[in-house]
């Protein structure tokens, strides 16, 4: 079959667009036109997904007298990878408004619903409404994109927002943003959550947050996940930084901590003047048990009942681990009085930590509250 190759795939957009506009049709009936089964086939013309036949071409020349630059080849024509170049949103919303005026807040509902953007067609051209299925299916995606998942400036933590480092890995078809927060874990066992996304302009921090029409929060059995396309321009297998507030998901800010005895310490903290650090602490990125700060000094503690000689040294490497994270931080380890050999006391001293020594009894908290006051002095 002969086949119209266009100098570019854009030019091939071009001439389609041009003849249905100056035809006043919309795909369906200029397939009625040129006796094809379905728009389908215009519609991929249109779309650029395959190069016309050349019979297809001279109809249309003949039909909206527009005349159609291209070179005549035979047989298959294969397409050259075209890198996605996405509508702005602003432009988008400029068109859709403008196109369906008193009907865009119908519209609008359509877009916030489970509806694809196909059905959304669908529903709109109920309205009587006449327009490019290809433009207007980019219009709507790129609005629609833009609500789920906003580029913004810069994103830091707010008031009661908490800080986690995520992951990008590649899903079906599809990437994934992935994080661990165990309390938030345990509520999706019996919750479903919906989640839009604020992305920063440098792809290194990622907004969540609860929005109805959003992506599912995902379960799965090692991360928490959330699914975004490959166009979103994060890179895949780079770290990211998750900020969310742990209220929107049903926890306070102190049930965002995962150790149970950090969790009980940082309540009384908040007394005595300390705050609590908006990072938090995962099994997989570890910044103590708990992290406080005291005016602009960051205290790092690490808490321990143990007393199996094994854990000590487990836990000076966790110690030695995050001094060498936080150089600036003053680390302190909280144990029972026998849990660390000399050898472990020697390597504690050795890398400038500070002991605070409990029993874990009744009013524990304030004794270690107490020591905290003095080393946040020293």
């Amino acid at each position: 079959m002969k086949r119209a190759k266009f100098d570019t795939l854009e030019k091939q957009r071009e001439f389609f667009v041009a003849v249905k506009k100056k035809l006043g049709i919309g795909g369906r009936e200029l397939s009625k036109r040129l006796d094809l089964k379905s728009r389908g086939t215009i519609e991929n013309y249109t779309s650029m997904r395959t190069c016309p036949p050349v019979e297809i071409v001279k109809k249309l020349e003949q039909l909206s007298e527009i005349s159609a630059k291209y070179e005549i080849i035979e047989g298959k024509i294969y397409r050259k990878h075209r890198g996605f170049i996405p509508m702005d949103p602003l432009i988008a919303e400029k068109i859709l408004k403008e196109k369906f005026d008193t009907n865009f807040e119908y519209l609008l509902t359509l877009i916030k619903s489970d509806l694809n953007i196909k059905q959304i067609i669908k529903k709109i051209r109920e309205k009587n409404y006449r327009f490019d299925n290809c433009s207007m299916s980019r219009a709507i995606g790129a609005y629609r994109t833009n609500l789920l998942s906003k580029i913004v400036n810069k994103i830091e933590p707010k008031d009661g927002e908490i800080l986690i480092n995520g992951f990008v890995r590649p899903g079906k078809k599809t990437l994934e943003i992935c994080f661990n927060l165990r309390p938030l874990t345990k509520i999706l066992e019996r919750k479903n959550f919906r989640v839009g996304l604020q992305i920063s302009e440098d792809r290194k921090f990622v907004r969540v947050f609860p929005l109805d029409f959003g992506r599912s929060l995902i379960l799965s059995r090692d991360a928490i996940r959330v699914l975004i396309t490959e166009k979103s321009g994060l890179k895949l297998k780079e770290n990211i930084s998750v900020i969310l507030n742990p209220e929107d998901f049903g926890l306070n800010i102190y049930d965002s901590i995962y150790d149970k005895d950090s969790r009980d310490l940082a309540r009384l903290a908040s007394k005595f003047g300390f705050i609590l650090d908006s990072y938090r602490s995962t099994p997989s990125n570890h910044k103590g048990d708990l992290s406080l700060f005291y005016k602009n000094k960051n205290l790092i503690l690490e808490l321990t009942q143990s007393e199996s000689y094994n854990s000590a040294y487990f836990k000076v490497g966790q110690c030695y681990v995050q001094r060498k994270l936080w150089p600036n931080a003053t680390h302190i380890l909280v144990c029972k009085d026998k849990f660390l050999s000399k050898e472990c006391i020697f390597a504690i001293k050795e890398l400038n930590i500070k002991i605070i020594y409990s029993n874990f009894d009744k009013e524990w908290e304030e004794k270690v509250i107490k020591e905290l006051l003095r080393i946040k002095n020293d």
